[in-house]
Parts: C-alpha cells; structure tokens; sequence
C-alpha cells in the first residue's frame, strides 16, 4: 500500500498519461473494494495509517488501543489485503 505522503511525491496526474492515471486510480479504487472485507478495527487502522499518514502512537490516542495493538492490527489487514489482492488478481487472470 501506498501512504498519503508517497502518493503526493507521485507526479501530478497532468504529467502522467492518461492510462497511467486509469490504471493507478483502478488500483486504488480495488484496494478500497477489498479493505471493506476486512474487520472494521483493521479497516480503521489502516485508514488512519494510509488516509491520514498518521504515527501508530496517534492512531493508538484516537481508537484507544496500545501502540502494540495497532502494530499488529495493520500487520494483520496489510497481510490479509495482498492476500485477497493476490486471489481477485488469479480469479480475474484465469
């Protein structure tokens, strides 16, 4: 996954091609389809962490779970979300 602060080191769409454009907001709009399959606490981290570039200590002042937890909860949701990537990617290919 992508953070907010490297999408925005991304050149700006104007100088992109328009089929780079499509292609990374395709990817991106599957990457939400998919985060919605996930339990809501993951869904929450790892909005915070990718939507907002939040720390994992901020994230832990707002739902008020340890640091630790929210390490573990956005381990748990990025491996699960490659995961469900990986089988849509083989579903659609094959």
């Amino acid at each position: 996954m992508t953070t907010t602060a490297e999408l925005n080191d991304q050149p700006s769409t104007a100088h992109q091609s328009p089929e780079a454009t499509v292609i990374a907001r395709d990817s991106a709009e599957r990457v939400f389809q998919v985060l919605d399959q996930l339990p809501e606490n993951q869904q929450e981290v790892v909005r915070l962490k990718f939507q907002n570039d939040m720390t994992y200590q901020e994230i832990a002042e707002v739902t008020g779970l340890s640091v630790t937890n929210v390490g573990f909860l956005l381990h748990t949701a990025i491996k699960r979300l490659r995961e469900l990537l990986q089988r849509e990617q083989l579903l659609s290919a094959g």
